[in-house]
């Protein structure tokens, strides 16, 4: 069945301010994200959580977005992206709320299953829209200034949250995020989209059938997972880690994380450029290969100076492999593209947001266990394990070759 549904706003018709509401909800749910890493933790063990509740808590948000990530998807290929753009602001504002009102663990782990809900329908939908509107030529650096405002957000996060807390209190963070989301959830009001051609849900789902198929794919899906595993390993454990052994406070906890995406921030749109000159496959190798080297070293020296310069170069490394994963992505969509289809974007980056979720969901859960059972250490040399296993992968089974996407627009309009 073929049913016609509104795209993209008659105000937001043009390229420049579209990029700039899906930059601007991106950035949205990173700096909410972000936020409750030097909070969290250190609140949950307040209300008597252990460590590997700890970790629990963490992964309850990437467990649902894990869940509800390639239904949003298909869902807003079929319904279209403003009903999940809207969701994803307003019930993210809803979610902050919840955080600041938790006097129990429980309440804690609502609040990040609805988080988690709202960061599925965001980042399918949103970037669904700029598949939608931007022909294959441009994606490349629409995609890299929407990382950008994912880590620009991942910066600010933190910062906002240790700062804020220790300034304000536990719930002043949290009520600050609600209320800027109740205004970018105001501003996608705005966003009336424009009639395509929408499939009905079960083509949907056959939609993905080429995505798992495709080698390429399935390989940069993995190295999401490696790369969001070893993010969603450090946040819960290292801010107990950092207040125990350095004394440090909320904000300077913040300080050390915002410095690790500002590396990230920084590298990703080099590993990015590199990889269209040489190939994916050579950063990538490279970034797993010295991510694996520096992981352990964090747990190793006790100079507080040493180990924000090796957070540092923790974020710039797992750039280079986890960035230019999203162009093998792209890299493998030419001829769908060029079918002049935008109904299917929102089910590839609902996919692709499936193995990122999935990362965040393990990564807490392993490094959480591995800490309670065989400490800091233990925890990082795992990891360090399984990059070394992931290079071998990639090494063996990744086909280096870039697709060049041909000039079309799929939403038919001319450039």
């Amino acid at each position: 069945m073929v049913n016609e549904t509104p795209l993209l706003s008659r105000r937001i018709k043009s390229g420049m301010p579209l990029l700039a509401l899906v930059c601007g909800v991106i950035f949205l749910d990173s700096v909410g994200y972000g936020l409750v890493v030097p909070v969290l933790p250190l609140y949950a063990k307040q209300l008597g959580a252990s460590d590997f509740a700890v970790g629990f808590l963490f992964a309850t948000y990437a467990i649902a977005l894990c869940l509800a990530a390639i239904p949003f998807g298909i869902l807003s290929d079929r319904f279209g992206r403003k009903p999940f753009v809207l969701f994803g602001m307003f019930a993210m504002a809803a979610a902050f709320v919840f955080y600041a009102l938790a006097k129990s663990y429980p309440v804690l782990v609502v609040a990040r299953v609805l988080d988690g809900l709202t960061a599925a329908a965001t980042w399918s939908a949103a970037l669904a829209l700029l598949g939608d509107r931007f022909p294959g030529s441009e994606m490349g650096s629409k995609m890299g200034w929407t990382m950008s405002a994912a880590a620009i957000g991942g910066i600010a996060g933190p910062l906002i949250g240790g700062t804020l807390s220790d300034a304000f209190g536990y719930r002043a963070p949290f009520y600050t995020i609600a209320v800027a989301c109740l205004v970018g959830g105001c501003v996608a009001l705005f966003l009336e989209e424009r009639k395509v051609t929408r499939r009905a849900l079960s083509a949907g789902w056959r939609m993905l059938k080429p995505v798992f198929t495709n080698r390429n794919v399935m390989i940069a899906c993995l190295v999401t997972l490696v790369t969001t595993m070893g993010l969603g390993l450090l946040e819960p454990i290292l801010p107990i880690y950092f207040k125990d052994t350095f004394g440090m406070t909320r904000t300077s906890i913040g300080i050390v994380f915002g410095l690790t995406m500002l590396f990230y921030a920084i590298a990703s749109p080099l590993s990015g450029k590199l990889s269209d000159r040489v190939g994916r496959k050579r950063p990538i190798l490279a970034g797993l290969l010295l991510t694996a080297a520096i992981t352990p070293l964090i747990a190793v020296f006790k100079n507080v100076a040493v180990v924000c310069v090796l957070m540092a170069a923790f974020g710039f490394a797992i750039a280079f492999f986890g960035t230019p994963s999203i162009p093998l992505v792209t890299d493998a969509l030419p001829q769908s593209r060029a079918l002049g289809e935008a109904n299917q974007y929102g089910a590839a980056f609902g996919l692709l947001n499936f193995f990122w979720s999935l990362g965040y969901a393990l990564g807490p859960l392993l490094g959480g266990a591995l800490d309670q059972w065989a400490g800091l250490l233990a925890a990082l040399l795992v990891y360090s394990g399984l990059l070394v296993g992931l290079t071998v992968v990639v090494a063996v089974t990744l086909s280096d070759r870039t697709v060049v996407l041909e000039d079309i627009d799929v939403t038919g309009e001319s450039k």
